[in-house]
This record gives structure tokens, sequence and C-alpha cells, in this order.
């Protein structure tokens, strides 16, 4: 049982079920340009939309490129739906224990979060706060302090490498997902489930929270 005092959650594949639909997105830029996406497909998630970009090739980094992506995953993001159990376990906590630390645009992430059914939290630290995106810990850290809590106060729920050593790097006790990558892909992670339905969180008198796995 771990005892902690925040949440910290990535969007995609954590608590929105995104993974076919950011496929689309990344699929639909592909043939906008003629890249190959299969040749691509290993760099969309867990990155900001410059990074994937400069992963193919820097010249696709620039702005022209960075805003037709989001144009394109504005449109898809309104076919999002939440992760199984997200919602059940969301509603375990208070509305200032837990925040968000994506790599997504926030208009990106403010879309998927509402279609889903989610109420946005007060910390949303998103692609647009951050200098450096995961997999490096400022996103994490960021979003520890607007929580007002240090890292290592907070759980982190993730689903990719790169966001699991950004919260861990941040110093994070790190949950990770298996909606999106293999076991193996998150072994860097402090906890490994299938989904929120093996997690239990109880509030404690002290407004701390402890999070046990079944």
């Amino acid at each position: 049982m771990i005892e902690c005092k925040k949440f910290i959650f990535d969007v995609d594949a954590t608590l929105v079920d995104t993974q076919a639909v950011i496929d689309n997105i990344w699929k639909k830029w592909c043939e906008t340009v003629g890249v190959s996406y299969v040749d691509m497909s290993q760099y969309i998630h867990g990155r900001k939309i410059e990074e994937t970009l400069h992963c193919i090739s820097p010249s696709y980094a620039c702005d022209v490129q960075v805003e037709k992506v989001k144009s394109i995953a504005l449109s898809e993001m309104t076919k999002a739906q939440a992760i199984s159990n997200a919602h059940s376990f969301i509603s375990n906590l208070s509305p200032n224990a837990w925040g968000i630390a994506t790599s997504g645009p926030k208009k990106v992430a403010t879309t998927s979060l509402l279609a889903s059914g989610f109420d946005l939290p007060k910390v949303m630290i998103c692609a647009e706060d951050v200098l450096k995106g995961k997999p490096d810990p400022e996103p994490f850290i960021k979003a520890a302090h607007a929580l007002n809590v240090t890292p290592s106060e907070c759980v982190a729920f993730e689903d990719s490498p790169s966001g699991v050593l950004s919260a861990k790097r941040a110093g994070c006790f790190t949950v990770a997902l298996l909606t999106s990558h293999r076991e193996d892909e998150l072994k860097d992670a402090d906890l490994i489930v299938q989904g929120f339905e093996h997690l239990t969180v109880i509030k404690n008198h002290n407004g701390s929270y402890c999070l046990a796995a079944s």
C-alpha cells in the first residue's frame, strides 16, 4: 500500500482511450504530406507534437505542420471515450487532489477529457507549459508544484515508456497501465497493472490517500 497526497495523470491511453484516435490523427497527417505511417508510428505516443515531427524529420518540426496536426486532433478527439474504470477511480479523489501532465496541447487535452465525460482539473500541465516534454521530468515537476506538493508526494499514472521515465525522473511513485504498451516496455515503473479495476484508493482522515493494488 502506498500513501500519497496528490495524483498526476497522463491523458492519452491513461484516462482517455485515445489509442485509435491518435493513430488516426497521425495517419491523416501522413496522408497530407506523403509520409509513411508505418515508418513514423513508433514516435507518436508520449511525445509533444513538435518532438514527434522532429523524429520524422527536422524539416517537419515547424509551426505550419504543428498547427496542421492540432487541427486534425481537435476534430478527432471529440470521438474519445474514457478508459475503463477511470471515472470510478477519479470519483474517489477530491477535486484539488489530482492534476494532468500531458504531452498534448491544452486544447486537444481539454477536448478529449470533456468528450469522455471528465470534469477538468484545476491543474493541467500541457505541451505549451513546458520547455522540455517527456521523458524529461519537467511536466511532472511542474504539475506537482502546481498541486502544492513535491513530486515524491505524488502518484503518477502513465501508459508509455517516455511518460514513465518522465514521472520517475521527477521523483513520483509511478503506476503504469497496460493500455498501449507491453509490460517489458514499462519495466521502469514502480507498479504495473492492467487497469484501474486493479487499484483501490482510500482517503485518510488527514487528507492523504492510500493506494493499493490487487
